[in-house]
């Protein structure tokens, strides 16, 4: 039962607003928040909290944010051991905008995530060989993700990718996984298709065994190694800040895949734990723990 999670650690600069400004306009903000996040260390903690023993590869700055992101994680639980020190950067940094509806826009600067390059995931390769689990995104170098996909799937090692910020250049053929998660945004950016369903039926013939579209409070869709689209639909709460929710899921759902637990109920176990995030402001700090999820009213 082990995920090992290769991505982005950041710290996080979040303005809470009535709404999100339009080009030239100013607005005041309600509240403002300094938090850690960064998708790779959100995920790694989320997993963590869910129950599982995780190992983060990731890269901070040689300064008082990273120190502070070290000491941070090890409160947490969540191993540092194979964390790089960047010299040329600083920590990687977000600037983050929330409006009353929990929506938001994100701005952000890779700093130190930028030094992630394949020759530093190499040297991970038994690490990544012993796993259950690997987890990816998006928020480092696009070379080193596809490095480290192939790395995994040559040691049998499930992949699941969560390609998180999309980028123009992202082709799924380069980055051969088993599980590949995507919000309805995400889906219709690589389908051409804005509706969800016609967008899964799409993807699914790119070879993937598993497809996951989350829908924010709609349906959670999974075509899964059949041509038929199945559908989960969250707990409904109150979302107070969506940031971290997506992270949330897929750090969720990996930890539950590692512990075998089947995908269907992996993906309700999921879904339950992001629901649970938006409730609370934040990204990292609205992560819930395995028993507030398994006690979570459905």
């Amino acid at each position: 039962m082990s995920v090992v999670v290769i991505g982005s650690l950041i710290i996080d600069n979040t303005i809470y607003v009535q709404r999100i400004p339009n080009h030239g306009e100013t607005v005041f903000a309600k509240s403002s928040l300094v938090s850690f996040g960064g998708k790779g260390a959100n995920q790694a903690l989320a997993a963590h909290l869910s129950g599982t023993d995780v190992q983060l590869i990731g890269c901070i700055g040689q300064d008082s944010e990273g120190d502070q992101y070290k000491k941070h994680l090890k409160g947490n639980g969540v191993s540092t051991k194979f964390l790089l020190h960047s010299k040329k950067y600083k920590t990687g940094s977000a600037f983050i905008t929330v409006e009353e509806s929990g929506e938001n826009s994100i701005i952000v600067n890779p700093g130190a995530n930028q030094e992630i390059a394949p020759d530093h995931i190499d040297n991970y390769s038994e690490l990544i060989a012993k796993t259950d689990i690997l987890l990816l995104q998006q928020e480092i170098q696009e070379e080193s993700v596809k490095y480290a996909c192939s790395l995994a799937k040559n040691c049998n090692t499930k992949v699941v990718m969560n390609p998180s910020p999309i980028k123009p250049t992202f082709n799924i053929n380069d980055f051969p996984c088993d599980v590949l998660i995507l919000n309805e945004i995400e889906s219709e950016q690589l389908s051409g298709h804005k509706c969800p369903l016609k967008s899964i039926e799409v993807l699914g013939r790119l070879g993937v065994n598993s497809i996951i579209i989350t829908q924010g409070p709609g349906p959670i869709l999974l075509k899964h190694e059949s041509n038929k689209t199945l559908e989960y639909s969250p707990p409904k709460v109150n979302a107070v800040d969506t940031v971290g929710a997506g992270d949330t899921f897929a750090g969720a759902f990996a930890s539950a895949l590692s512990e075998g637990i089947q995908i269907k109920e992996a993906i309700q176990f999921a879904g339950t734990a992001a629901s649970i995030s938006v409730t609370k402001p934040g990204a990292q700090g609205a992560i819930p723990s395995k028993k507030e999820i398994e006690s979570f009213p459905l």
